[in-house]
């Protein structure tokens, strides 16, 4: 049977801190946006508001080893069960995550997931009563699910709110209640992120991608990462 969560170890970003910070961990990666729905013959979304954001061309589930044929057939497929075989999916999921704080508790590690690597379903809010032992973190771009957590949040829920091409108005609003916001900036690896974007310090969110661990209220700056680079929906904002 296909495996549903992939370990932190096979992603360049989230390995190299792996052993810094004493983490066991695994991200769930699912086909971005509506790209199943060739397979499904039928319309579906595992991210709501990809279409309002433009945000499902340059998704990272089509950069890096989301562009390869092997690994997108492997999400598709993943996908596919989800919305065709919810139950058996969730129940697989369930039976991972349960293997994996069992792991970590051996290995005397902190057991982390991050359930929305290429979506948006928010599943995480539920499964983190259920796995107390494991730190739960994501990105989203909905923007009641976000406050919902700014008030309800649990402590080992860890939420990021995403830019997009038609949100501006919402991610200031989400800082200017406390959150945290990422940014995409047209930059280059290496180039140095601007102190302020809206008036509100932002963070290099690339030296790692443990968004739980980052402060409070700032922005989480990200450098364009392959053709993403190009775009200019709203997405990607200017430095300057």
């Amino acid at each position: 049977m296909q495996k549903l969560l992939s370990n932190f170890a096979t992603n360049p970003k989230t390995r190299k801190a792996l052993g810094f910070f004493n983490i066991e961990g695994s991200i769930l990666y699912l086909a971005s946006a509506s790209s199943v729905s060739k397979t499904l013959g039928r319309e579906v979304t595992v991210c709501p508001l990809a279409r309002l954001n433009e945000c499902e061309k340059p998704c990272l589930d089509h950069q890096g080893r989301g562009s390869m044929d092997s690994v997108a057939n492997a999400r598709l497929k993943k996908t596919a069960r989800y919305f065709t075989d919810r139950a058996a999916f969730m129940s697989q999921l369930r039976a991972e995550l349960t293997l994996q704080e069992k792991r970590a508790a051996k290995k005397g590690k902190r057991s982390v997931a991050r359930i929305d690597g290429t979506s948006d379903l928010g599943l995480a809010m539920g499964f983190c009563g259920e796995y107390p032992e494991t730190q739960f973190f994501d990105y989203t771009k909905v923007t009641a699910r976000y406050m919902q957590w700014l008030r309800e949040g649990s402590p080992n829920y860890s939420l990021t709110y995403s830019l997009g091409a038609g949100n501006k108005a919402d991610a200031v609003k989400v800082l200017e209640a406390g959150g945290n916001v990422a940014v995409v900036f047209r930059l280059r690896k290496g180039q140095p992120l601007p102190e302020k974007w809206e008036g509100f310090t932002v963070i290099d969110g690339d030296l790692h991608d443990f968004r739980f661990l980052d402060p409070k209220n700032v922005v989480v700056g990200l450098r364009s990462k392959g053709t993403s680079y190009y775009d200019h929906s709203g997405f990607v904002q200017e430095p300057n």
